[in-house]
Formats: structure tokens, sequence, C-alpha cells
């Protein structure tokens, strides 16, 4: 049983960076990780009891006057789990409604004792199971265990980017089969936070003037910034397999929003010029990291994009709906393992269905931050270290992961790029300014895979 009370003092942290060759962990107190649990995961748990308050006279209406005690009580809830994590508290096990308490449990119960609080676990483990936690409260109440506390945050993303999604929406129409508009899409899904605030920058009266892909590749101005970009490589796997009657590609989702969007835009490319017969889309089970996508985002958003006042966009919302219902544009079927603390290299011993699946797939890309951090294990690697070996043997099917840089998990760099970085902007590995396409075979073979790590809490 693992004890939920055991405070320590702020003292015993370390006053230093995180060191290279370990585990990301709030432990270090110059590492973002301990920025996040001392400042940002507390922010978002207050901004989630606001919501439940502003929307307390709307949910009333819905459900009646019996869900003020559900409200009462997931607000206590959360209240109580922000002291845990102030105190840095242990792990408690799931003991209610959760449909994935007990690999959730097994995986606490493994944990190393020391690794068992907020600021001595790996980030990861305690980042992951503070959502957790937190949409568990919802899932135990009596009215509200469907509730997405981020919805509305996720859907006004969407709404104020119309001048961005009109702007795409016209340049993307007709594009031909050639690596430059591959590429081109890419990058503009990559850098897609950065590429909407820019675009919606410009007013409606010179949206013409950013119709034209190459353009508006421009106007997102941050390529220079583009750390590894390997979509070379991505181009050349999809061609490989030209010809196959079945060619599936594995989207693992990251952010709902103008950046899903993009995903959806870059789906439909890859489906309209045959580089996939099949485009699989991985979303979240729950509410997490607060804006993911979860599969009623993805309703949602359709329905949005075929009702916009945009014929345009409108027509672009249609044309999805018309190839989900050919289901060429599929969602994977719902799964805990990405909601998960795992890295993706256990992927096939904690869920060997989901592995299979990727293993029939012909590449599966990988968007945002947090998937990079599972697929290297949220681990300090060299930055020079190759890709194919920070994966840790998983690579079930090709793989491309596409990222902008958040936090100090890198690898793959030229020698010498990340200690200039360094010198030149000290904020560049947790600004977002900076950003990466990597890609890696399922073919290429490695040294390190003859002895992978098997403890999948290391």
């Amino acid at each position: 049983m693992l004890r939920s009370s055991i405070s320590s003092n702020e003292s015993e942290l370390l006053d230093a960076a995180t060191p290279r060759h370990s585990l990301l962990s709030g432990r270090f107190k110059q590492s973002f990780a301990y920025v996040t649990l001392r400042s940002r995961m507390p922010g978002i748990m207050l901004q989630v009891i606001q919501t439940l308050q502003s929307k307390q006279p709307e949910l009333v209406q819905e459900y009646g006057e019996e869900v003020e005690k559900d409200l009462r009580v997931i607000i206590e809830s959360v209240e109580r789990l922000k002291r845990e994590l102030s105190r840095d508290t242990q792990f408690t096990l799931f003991h209610g409604n959760e449909p994935d308490k007990l690999e959730w449990n097994a995986f606490l119960s493994e944990l190393p004792h020391p690794k068992r609080s907020y600021f001595r676990a790996c980030w990861m483990h305690a980042e992951c199971y503070l959502y957790r936690r937190l949409y568990s409260f919802f899932e135990n109440s009596r009215l509200l265990h469907n509730f997405d506390y981020f919805a509305d945050l996720k859907q006004e993303d969407l709404k104020l980017s119309g001048v961005a999604m009109q702007s795409l929406a016209v340049a993307t129409r007709g594009l031909g089969k050639n690596f430059e508009s591959f590429s081109k899409l890419m990058r503009i899904n990559l850098w897609s936070n950065h590429y909407e605030i820019q675009l919606s920058a410009f007013s409606h009266e010179k949206l013409s003037n950013y119709v034209d892909i190459d353009l508006m590749a421009q106007v997102a101005g941050l390529d220079k910034h583009l750390l590894i970009n390997e979509s070379t490589l991505v181009w050349n796997c999809l061609m490989k397999a030209k010809g196959q009657k079945q060619i599936v590609v594995e989207y693992i989702c990251d952010n709902a929003g103008f950046e899903f969007f993009t995903d959806l835009l870059l789906s439909e490319y890859l489906l309209e010029h045959g580089l996939a017969t099949q485009v699989r889309m991985h979303v979240k089970a729950i509410p997490w990291y607060i804006s993911d996508v979860m599969e009623r985002d993805v309703e949602w958003t359709v329905s949005f994009l075929m009702q916009h006042k945009q014929p345009m966009v409108s027509m672009v919302g249609h044309k999805l709906a018309r190839m989900m219902a050919e289901q060429r544009l599929v969602l994977a079927p719902t799964t805990h393992f990405w909601t998960g603390p795992q890295p993706y290299f256990v992927m096939v011993d904690c869920n060997i269905e989901l592995y299979r699946m990727f293993t029939g797939s012909q590449l599966a890309i990988f968007k945002g931050d947090l998937n990079y951090r599972k697929l290297l294990g949220d681990y300090i690697w060299d930055s020079a270290e190759e890709f194919i070996t920070c994966l840790r043997g998983f690579r079930p099917c090709n793989i491309c992961a596409m990222r902008t840089v958040k936090c100090e998990v890198i690898c793959g760099l030229p020698e010498g790029v990340a200690d200039h970085l360094l010198r030149v902007d000290p904020q560049w590995m947790i600004s977002g300014n900076y950003g990466v396409i990597q890609y890696t075979d399922s073919l290429k073979c490695n040294c390190y895979l003859s002895s992978p790590p098997s403890k999948r809490n290391s």
C-alpha cells in the first residue's frame, strides 16, 4: 500500500539542472519539471475549479440541483490534490470507477520507494498521474462522469482561428503530389501553434496575399529554428509503399483546436494523393494536458468546419466527413495507453494489441512534446545521440516524430549545436521556438537493441 502523507522539505530539493543521463524530475529546481510542478500544475487545477464555478448555473439547469453536491465534492478533491502536490506527498492508488485503475495501481506499486512522490518521481510519471487523478474525481461523481473541463478552451482556440483556417483551406486546394508541397505541409503542421498567431495577425483585406502555400510557409517564418528536418526520409518511406493495396498511417495526435485542423489537412493530403489508403488517428480517452484531442473533439471539429461561414473551410469539413464515412480517415479504438505514465518502449509488454496494430502500418507520426518525451522515456540523452537509440527498441513500424521543443529532452542534433544554442538562447529548450522532424525506419539496426531495458519504470 502506498502511503499518502509523507511530506518533504523544500530544502531537500537540489538547486541544480537535471543532470545528463538521468530522468527529468522536479527534484532539480533549475529544471522545467520543477517549474511545472511548483507553478503551472497548481494554476491548471485552479483553472478547473474556476471553470466548475462559472458553469454551475449551466450545469444545474442541465442536471438539476443534485449536481451541486458533485461540484462541491469535486472542488474539494481538486483543492486537496493541490495541497498534496505542494507538500510533495506520495502517490495514492486508485480505488474508484477508473477503467484503467489496475494498470495504474500496478505501475505505482512497482515504482522505487524514493520515486513515489511528485517532486522525486520522474516528471512524466508525476505529471501524468496529476492529470489522471484530476479526471478520476469526475469519473467517481454521480452526474459529471463524462464532463470535459477543458472543452471550452479547445473549442475557443479553433473559433478564434478563422483567418488562419481560411488561408490554409485556400492554399491547400489543388496541391500536387510532390515533395515540395508535402514538406511545406509538414512544416506548417509542426509550427501550427506559432503559425496561427502570426497568420491571424493579418486582416481579412490582406488575406488574398496569403493564399499561396509558398508565401504561407514564409509567413510562418520559423524554419530557421527547425533543428532537424528529415521530412525527405518520411516522403521516401511513403513513396516506397506505392502500389501496395493497403498503406496505413498511424497519427498519434496532440492538441485540439487549430493544430488539429492542420493535422486533418496533412491527413487529407496523404489520402488524396495515395500516400496512404487510410489514416488512423489516435486520440486521448480522457481530458488530458489541457488541449489534447479526444473523440468528442474530433466530432465537434468536423461539424464546426462543415458549418463554417467561409465556403472554403466548409468545403474542407464536408470532404473530411466523406473521408470518415468511407473509412479512409478513422479513429483508432480508444485506449488508456496514451494517458498512462509509461514510455512507449513498453507498449509491446503492456498493450500488445496496440503494438500489433502498429506493426501492420507503413508509418506512425507522433505529434507534440509529450509524445516525444514518451518516445525518449523522459530521459536526458546526449543531444547528439541517434534517434533510433533513444527509442530503446520501440520500432513496430517506421516512425516520425514532429515536435516543438518545450523541455530538456532531445536527441539527434549535430555535435555542438545544443551548446551553441545554450550560449545564444539560454531558454531554447523550453521556449517552444525550436522544432524537429525526426524519422527512423523499422528495418534500421542498432547494437543497443541487443540488450534493451526491460523495467517499465526505469
